[in-house]
């Protein structure tokens, strides 16, 4: 009777996984044309206008998208993150950003919890010696395992996510890591879309748009990378931590075995 119920619960969470993946690639399919370089090019003057006219209800209304594209792990973050460069001065470009960065997360983060949960936690405990590895690393060090993988900026926000959520990770440990984490992404990105905004503004509207050279000028604005180095600056602190961590640990362990 147990095993009927956890398959059932299994199912009911695999078919939630995939509604949810089915609404975010609606939402991909209808809108993703929005946040095209080529479309922020063309409506710009119109958007700034709109935000202009709506000082409450458009910050609103970026932060609440940023949330559900990032909550339901639908494709597009990044260039949200760009686009409340546009959108809004700096700082409140990275302040909406960063609330939306954590709520969204959050979201994501519970939905994941819900449909990977236990059920998936337990099949790759008992049949993968790596993930038994991988989960004890990160328990060991939550904090400054999500610290790391989100300051790298390597990871995609929603793998980070769904690999806290799987190990077990506790919601508080998650929240925390992700508040202290998600502050240099909003900087970089919200700063980078505010040069890249600057750089639409100059280009006459017959200007051939090179979008890998619009990307990389506005990733080469001196704020952009006065961002970046501190960004680095803060992973090696994070980094030393880890080693400084790591080896007071093996020390420790060292000392039982014997």
């Amino acid at each position: 009777m147990a095993g009927g119920d956890e398959s059932a619960g299994g199912r009911s969470r695999i078919m939630a996984g995939v509604g949810i993946l089915c609404v975010s690639a609606v939402l991909y399919l209808r809108f993703h044309h929005l946040l095209s370089i080529s479309s922020l090019r063309r409506n710009h003057s119109y958007i700034i206008q709109t935000v202009d006219e709506n000082p409450i209800l458009a910050p609103c209304g970026y932060i609440g998208v940023l949330v559900l594209v990032i909550g339901i792990t639908c494709p597009g973050a990044t260039m949200l993150s760009f686009l409340g460069g546009i959108l809004f001065k700096q700082p409140y470009a990275s302040f909406y950003a960063y609330l939306g960065y954590i709520v969204g997360a959050s979201v994501s983060f519970t939905l994941n919890t819900y449909v990977l949960g236990d059920y998936m936690r337990k099949k790759l405990a008992t049949n993968s010696p790596l993930y038994q590895k991988f989960e004890a690393n990160v328990r060991r060090n939550a904090f400054a395992y999500l610290v790391a993988a989100r300051y790298t900026m390597v990871f995609p926000f929603f793998f980070v996510n769904a690999a806290a959520a799987l190990v077990g990770v506790r919601a508080r440990t998650f929240i925390a890591a992700t508040s202290v984490s998600c502050i240099p992404g909003s900087v970089i990105y919200t700063t980078a879309g505010g040069a890249l905004a600057n750089l639409l503004h100059k280009m006459a509207d017959d200007e051939v748009l090179d979008k890998s050279a619009l990307m990389w000028s506005a990733l080469s604005d001196p704020n952009v990378k006065i961002c970046i180095a501190g960004v680095t600056f803060a992973l090696v602190v994070v980094a030393i931590i880890q080693l400084t961590t790591k080896g007071g640990e093996d020390e420790d362990e060292k000392e039982k075995s014997q």
